[in-house]
């Protein structure tokens, strides 16, 4: 699953904050298990084991998978469990319905979804022997979902493929299994049926009794009707094709729906949506802004809906490339902009009464199904989700930011998504409805100061518009808008205070010590380290001088214990960042002693990037040998140097281990080797540090692009998109050239570096966080030496953080990722903030990270009059 998907799992009900939801596992259960078995049954994992005990599995070899209607599935288990423990042959199996739902979901893995039992044969004659007993003891049961990686046993539920039993990684992290040589090869865990060429005499052989019915065609192919021209998506329900219609060279979408694949939060498979798709489009057909059905058939196992191109772009790409997210001076930029959305917004509102009026609900009204062609005339597609206007069926799916649990009719749900993409049209920020009664008044007031008067009310008005028609469907009292004592508050004590009150107000009285973003639960060390765990909050609180006894009574209740549990090692991840804290609080001995069973393991370490590798180790040696004047810890930075040296060598690509990372900038990119390099320099004088630290630096900008309009530099990555933030983007490598210049006394990369902070002139980002959003812009004005330039781009930074500060109770809370929820950690949410503003009172752009005395160490980096040593 994607990483910004299980944003989704944690969105716990009558909660301001992350939390895992309490969801009903209804668990899948073997009874009357012999004792010659050991059931294996782990927490992080989804599959249940069972193995027979004395029994030694080969490391790899032909597996046999089950799949399931949801329905069937203990029935299944039921069978084939008695059947292999008959049999004593090892097999697991999915632990609970929620675990099956997920592995067959729309947004699930591809390659693994339909498992539902897995039977590991001890060798071939076995295997031949299982296919046809399992397939003959659960013919009874109807087809499950096609499991894609595998191929089919006969016509049965019963799949295989030749794959490792036990996990073997590379280097690379990837699985892998044994060539005939014993090498390590990838074990393909593909969408598609693939086998090693050692083993394809074998397939072969399956192939002359496997008389299977999955290649019979029956009839006349209508997908031979149509060139496919490209896939333009893949998903766990099916593909989404562009193609042209043979006969008349007509542009076409194909849509693909998987049977029993795909499944819904309603439980609907992909083939039940398609049918309602289907159904609405005939309901529509005469509506000029719905997309035209072309026609519908079926192909083999799967079935496919076939609808008109459009030319153009879905509001979400329109917005990207056409809004205008850097200010100019004259505004004509936004001016032209208000116009275009104005046209848009009407032919909408337009369009949703014409559904209404033919009885239909659109159920998911949101910028990926608006269509806006170069003439601004707008189409809407995907009718999935449809329903009767006055249906109060739960829908299956929603858009996070478009729907509310207030909204009971498919109708009214319309028309409050229209609501929200009025708003979000004219500032295109997210939140949920949860956080959204805060930040309301937060964005219209922006639209009113950025836009005028005169938008603001069209605005207003058609929002009104909206309110009124939800109405029509049951009561519904709508937020009222506030704006009369609304301002900005730019002053940056007054806004830390109050971040630092909101902090302390909300400290949890659990491991976390403050409640943050998902990856507390996601990630290991999550609920601990710096960058997402109490750490930070604690570091924080320590150096303001707050809170000690409920920051002493965190660490000495949950972190001294989960110091070494972990094999993260990392600055911002892992246990150097946690040392960090330890320092400051005066555990100076237990920080010692760390750092020396950690200068015995850190030779395993290969990854070199500032988040959770050697760089980030090494930046915060170096500020504990300005600390204490220790040669010890700078002979340990440069060991660190020499394994980066080793490494690099390799010429790998960097690593990452986060789903958002991008392996470019200061965060997870060789910017931020550069840092340390630059830091290196400034504790040696050796001129070898400040050459790589250069060299290092220019590597990183040839993914920067400039824009030759508004003169601003992105990086960009290799989904092509631009990226200002901090992590992954330009004012990551800003800062390390800021850095760089510190310490050397240089003007390098200038002209670069100017181009990074004329971005300060964003206007607004999706998400307020220090690494992916408002709050990396906040960075900029400590680079800034010129006081009136400074002051202005204070300003405007000022600006872009009060679309997301929250006033509650006299102090400031933080939304985290997206605005789905608030957040007081240091990655996405708060902590992260008051570090930032503080960076711009200290005028150091560096101390948000986590260093010993980082005023100390940016006075004692900076360059001196000493002769340089050349290597």
């Amino acid at each position: 699953m994607e990483g910004n998907m299980l944003y989704h799992q944690y969105l716990k009900a009558n909660s301001e904050y992350f939390g895992k939801q309490e969801m009903a596992m209804n668990t899948y259960e073997v009874n009357d298990i012999p004792d010659t078995y050991t059931v294996i049954s782990d927490s992080n994992s989804v599959w249940k084991y069972y193995h027979v005990k004395g029994v030694s599995l080969p490391e790899q070899g032909w597996k046999i998978h089950l799949t399931s209607l949801l329905e069937d599935a203990q029935s299944v288990l039921d069978r084939v469990a008695r059947f292999c423990m008959d049999k004593k042959i090892e097999f697991k199996h999915l632990k609970d319905r929620h675990s099956f739902i997920n592995m067959n979901s729309k947004n699930a893995n591809r390659a693994s979804s339909g498992k539902f039992i897995t039977v590991y044969p001890a060798n071939e004659e076995i295997f031949v022997e299982l296919l046809q007993d399992l397939s003959e003891i659960t013919k009874d049961f109807k087809k499950g979902p096609y499991i894609l990686s595998d191929k089919r046993w006969k016509n049965s539920n019963v799949f295989y493929r030749y794959g490792g039993f036990k996990i073997i990684f590379n280097e690379h992290g990837e699985h892998c299994i044994k060539d005939e040589s014993g090498n390590l090869i990838k074990d393909q865990r593909t969408p598609f049926y693939q086998i090693p060429d050692f083993v394809k005499d074998f397939d072969d052989y399956l192939n002359t009794f496997n008389h299977s019915e999955d290649s019979a065609q029956q009839g006349e192919s209508h997908l031979a009707k149509y060139d496919i021209i490209t896939a333009l998506s893949y998903s766990n329900a099916g593909g989404v094709y562009l193609a042209t219609r043979k006969k008349d060279n007509l542009k076409v979408i194909i849509k693909e729906a998987r049977p029993n694949a795909g499944l819904d939060g309603g439980v609907r498979d992909a083939l039940e949506r398609q049918k309602i798709e289907y159904d609405t489009l005939k309901k529509l057909k005469d509506i000029h802004g719905v997309v035209n059905l072309i026609e519908y058939f079926q192909e083999w196992e799967h079935y496919f809906l076939v609808e008109e191109f459009i030319e153009g772009r879905d509001l979400r790409q329109w917005i990207a490339q056409e809004y205008p997210f850097l200010r100019d001076e004259d505004g004509d930029s936004i001016c032209n902009y208000a116009k275009n959305i104005k046209k848009i917004l009407l032919q909408l509102f337009a369009l949703t009464d014409q559904m209404h009026i033919n009885g239909v609900a659109m159920g998911d009204l949101q910028p990926a199904n608006v269509m806006v062609a170069e003439d601004l005339t707008v189409k809407i597609i995907d009718f999935e989700t449809a329903m009767p206007v006055e249906s109060e069926e739960k829908p299956s799916m929603a858009t996070i930011g478009f729907v509310s649990q207030e909204m009971k009719a498919g109708g009214s749900r319309d028309w409050f998504g229209l609501k929200r993409l009025v708003r979000y049209l004219a500032l295109p920020v997210l939140s949920s409805d949860d956080i959204d009664r805060y930040l309301q008044d937060n964005h219209l007031y922006w639209i009113k100061m950025n836009y005028g008067e005169s938008f603001y009310n069209f605005i207003l008005e058609l929002q009104k518009k909206c309110d009124d028609k939800i109405k029509g469907y049951h009561k519904y009292l709508p937020q009222e808008v506030n704006l009369y004592n609304k301002k900005r508050d730019i002053n940056l004590y007054s806004v830390i205070n109050k971040l630092i009150r909101g902090l302390e107000s909300n400290l949890t009285d659990d491991e976390r010590l403050v409640n943050g973003d998902i990856r507390q639960f996601e990630m290991n060390g999550g609920k601990f380290n710096f960058l997402t765990g109490g750490s930070g909050a604690a570091y924080i609180l320590t150096r303001c001088k707050t809170k000690s006894e409920n920051v002493d009574n965190w660490i000495q209740s949950f972190l001294v214990d989960n110091l070494s549990s972990g094999d993260d090692n990392g600055l911002l991840t892992g246990k150097t960042g946690m040392l960090a804290l330890l320092y400051e609080k005066g555990y100076k001995e237990a920080v010692l002693n760390e750092l020396n069973i950690l200068r015995n393991s850190v030779n395993e370490t290969t990854n070199i990037s500032l988040r959770s590798g050697l760089s980030g180790i090494g930046l915060f040696l170096i500020s504990l040998y300005f600390e204490t004047e220790s040669k010890e810890y700078l002979e340990f930075a440069k060991e660190i140097e020499k394994l980066i040296e080793v490494n690099k060598v390799k010429g790998e690509p960097l690593k990452v281990n986060d789903w958002m990372a991008v392996g470019i900038g200061l965060i997870d990119g060789l910017s931020g080797v550069s840092l340390f390099y630059s830091a290196l320099y400034s504790a040696t004088n050796n001129k070898r540090y400040l050459e790589e630290a250069e060299l290092f630096l220019k590597k990183d900008l040839e993914n920067t692009k400039k824009d030759d309009v508004t003169g601003v530099l992105q990086t960009f990555d290799d989904r092509n998109r631009l990226l200002p933030y901090l992590s992954g983007g330009s004012i990551g490598v800003a800062v390390s050239i800021w850095f760089l210049n510190h310490v050397s006394g240089q003007d390098l990369f200038k002209e670069e570096f100017r181009a990074i902070l004329n971005l300060s002139k964003t206007r607004c980002t999706i998400s307020g966080g220090l690494f992916d959003g408002a709050g990396s812009f906040l960075l900029i004005p400590s680079m800034v030496y010129n006081r009136s330039v400074q002051k202005e781009i204070l300003m405007e930074v000022m600006d872009l953080l009060n679309i997301f500060l929250i006033e509650k109770n006299d102090y400031y809370v933080y939304p985290g990722q997206f605005s789905y929820r608030l957040s007081d950690d240091v990655y996405t949410g708060s902590s992260g903030i008051v570090l930032a503003l503080m960076g711009i009172v200290k005028s150091n752009p560096l101390y948000w990270l986590p260093l010993v005395n980082t005023d100390k160490f940016l006075a004692k980096t900076k360059i001196k009059n000493t002769p340089v040593v050349i290597n």
